[in-house]
């Protein structure tokens, strides 16, 4: 893996990377190796404790639905994953196993920022530096374009010392990693895999920030768009210990929900789904809207064009309001 050399600001250069493969998958020398996968913890931990059929159909969608995003391969009872192919848990890895020069040099530059407690940013467009993963057994399958060849705008590392005003947030790092599939000509536009693009972000602790090895968030988004199938996003909150999973206009996917909500016998799926998962509690709730925008007029303004969160949309729905919820099963530490 090589990589070419630096800036003194900025640091972000070419990467051009050959794998023998994309997919991740748990190995007897790296055993660990789908522990730190977006959606390891959400998928397991939204298992009903119970027996409830509609608890199991209901999950077992959801799951089906990720799979689409991460390329999953389940597990024989369904329970978790046992290979995961896309962008974003590739990039993580590679991050993480500190492999590549430049991504090492970024971090190093980040770290070093952070004891002059002076702000710093890596930044791959900022800098025109162009990022690509290749999989050699795809290619010599002659495997479509996207399924061969990832490519990322953007790799980003920011240190700021102090917070924007009013946000009471300091000492923070903050990561984004964009993916975006290649165009491709309409003759060969079907055959291309699902995923047409990733951007994820992540906040860390600035003191507890480590140059080599894998750096646990505060908050963590990650927003997946699919070709036929909408989007997901979801967002991982490692304080509060919260996780909560957006589907968006799944479009050719239905999502009976179990038969919760009268989704059952209907052709079509809730435009707005959002599942949670409240690890301290054990606890998973669904809440579901259809047709509602995500903000209405304030009807206690008299200026024309103010608006206020519509609490019938399914993200501003508190407790009380999901449509079904049930209690989870208990899983190990949360990466």
């Amino acid at each position: 893996m090589e990589s070419t050399g630096s800036t003194t600001i900025n640091p972000a250069q070419d990467v051009d990377l050959t794998f023998s493969t994309f997919n991740l998958t748990n190995t007897e020398t790296v055993p660990d190796n789908l522990d730190h996968t977006r959606f390891w913890d959400f998928y397991r931990g939204i298992e009903p404790t119970g027996s409830d059929s509609e608890d199991q159909q209901t999950v077992a969608e959801i799951r089906s639905h990720v799979d689409i995003f991460i390329g999953a391969t389940p597990s024989d009872d369904g329970t978790h994953y046992v290979t995961v192919r896309n962008p974003l848990d590739l990039m993580n890895q590679v991050i993480a196993y500190g492999n590549v020069d430049n991504f090492d040099e970024g971090r190093r530059y980040i770290r070093q920022r952070i004891a002059d407690s002076e702000a710093g940013t890596y930044n791959s467009r900022s800098n025109g530096a162009q990022i690509r993963f290749t999989d050699q057994a795809a290619t010599l399958d002659a495997a479509p374009l996207n399924d061969r060849i990832w490519m990322y705008p953007t790799l980003d590392w920011r240190y700021l010392p102090q917070g924007a005003e009013g946000s009471g947030l300091t000492e923070k790092v903050y990561r984004t990693i964009q993916y975006v599939s290649r165009s491709v000509d309409d003759a060969v536009k079907e055959d291309q895999p699902e995923l047409l693009s990733v951007l994820a972000g992540s906040r860390f602790d600035a003191n507890e920030f480590v140059a080599l090895g894998y750096n646990a968030p505060e908050y963590a988004t990650a927003d997946y768009l699919s070709r036929n199938h909408g989007s997901v996003e979801l967002r991982q909150d490692y304080v509060d210990n919260v996780d909560t999973l957006f589907i968006k206009s799944p479009d050719q996917t239905v999502l009976t929900l179990g038969g919760y909500s009268g989704y059952s016998d209907s052709d079509e799926s809730p435009d707005c789904l959002r599942v949670e998962m409240d690890y301290p509690a054990l606890k998973v709730r669904i809440f579901t809207s259809n047709g509602e925008p995500s903000r209405i007029d304030d009807p206690n303004s008299d200026v024309d064009g103010d608006t206020i969160p519509n609490p019938a949309y399914c993200a501003n729905q508190e407790t009380g309001d999901e449509v079904t919820a049930w209690n989870a099963e208990s899983v190990s530490q949360r990466q």
